[in-house]
């Protein structure tokens, strides 16, 4: 045990990254982070006093996974990295030198983003901008919608260039828009689920062109009202949901028997913490995590998610929000990313 917190010690200071900050995005990380860090804290405080509690331990994993996605989305790497290591000590055994180590991580933690707090007040005293950063700081500020479209944007480009797969991302809005204060808190949603799209869903370019398909992936983010509800739909055109390695999952999990289950049954797999059909576990996916931070965002929100796969077509996420929350808005973008 004292060896694996040692080696990811090691580790962590031999691939330390660089920061490539997003200044427009920063601002609302560092909020984000003041929010986060005392539930962090409160969370590993818990779980010293009770190791051995489950639901404890998965709440800290949805914390630190959600932290990490945006510090990466936003360019701070280096807490993204420190993060990803909190993660890989966790999956080790309760000892003291664990906690110490963690305490060690949250201490840099707090240094970096001391650093990026002072960061941001240089940028505020001293703005230089070309005409191209005013303008998307002026369109971030009229629309939550464009503040949301660039962090999606930003993460995009850092999940696609770090996994070397091209992906172009659609957002269509038609005449509504989210009350801001609801799209912030799905914009993380988004975020999950764009990882996971580009990640999971997406082929890479020799699969693609073998399954004749387009070498850049496709993913599209739509938000339209029906009724009395906000329809949100997200999805992709990559390789779809492997139903038979999710039953071999959960039946490995002790989550199923061997007995036949249905299809609508196994797609709902993937919404159950540390179920995943990933080969390995990266600084993107792999720990089972993100989806179930999705649905309980939805789900505080009063809303619902559905899923629908076809192997090799892709993967449709549809999600049913209150129609309450509206305003009057119509925008619509498109990015291509080819990294």
């Amino acid at each position: 045990m004292n060896n694996d917190v040692r080696q990811n010690q090691t580790r962590q200071q031999q691939m330390t990254p660089s920061d490539d900050v997003e200044m427009l995005l920063l601002p609302v990380f560092l909020e984000e982070a003041d929010e986060l860090r005392p539930l962090i804290n409160d969370s590993l405080r818990a779980l010293r006093a009770e190791p051995k509690n489950e639901s404890q331990r998965q709440l800290t994993n949805r914390l630190l996974h959600t932290f990490k996605g945006s510090a990466r989305m936003t360019g701070a790497m280096r807490i993204g990295d420190i993060i990803h290591t909190m993660e890989d000590r966790l999956l080790a055994t309760p000892s003291p030198v664990l906690w110490a180590a963690l305490e060690s991580d949250i201490e840099r933690i707090d240094t970096l983003l001391e650093e990026l707090r002072k960061a941001q007040l240089v940028a505020e005293d001293d703005p230089v901008e070309d005409s191209s950063e005013s303008e998307q700081r002026a369109t971030a500020e009229r629309s939550p919608f464009a503040r949301m479209s660039e962090r999606l944007y930003r993460t995009l480009r850092q999940t696609a260039k770090e996994l070397n797969k091209r992906v172009n991302l659609e957002l269509i809005v038609n005449d509504l828009d989210l009350d801001g204060r609801v799209l912030e808190k799905m914009t993380a949603s988004f975020e999950h689920l764009l990882r996971n799209a580009i990640a999971h869903g997406m082929e890479d370019e020799q699969q693609r062109i073998d399954s004749d398909k387009e070498v850049i992936g496709e993913v599209q983010l739509s938000l339209r009202q029906e009724n009395n509800e906000i329809i949100i739909k997200f999805s992709d055109d990559g390789r779809g949901l492997d139903l038979a390695a999710l039953r071999a999952q959960a039946i490995k999990k002790g989550l199923l028997d061997e007995a036949d289950t249905s299809e609508d049954q196994l797609k709902q797999l993937i919404f159950i913490p540390g179920i995943s059909t990933a080969t390995e576990v990266t600084g993107v996916s792999g720990r089972g995590i993100g989806m179930d931070v999705v649905r309980n965002e939805i789900t505080a929100l009063g809303g619902r998610i559905e899923v629908n796969s076809k192997l090799g077509q892709g993967t449709q996420f549809t999600i049913h929000l209150p129609a309450h929350t509206l305003v009057s808005h119509e925008t619509r973008s498109r990015s291509a990313i080819d990294p």
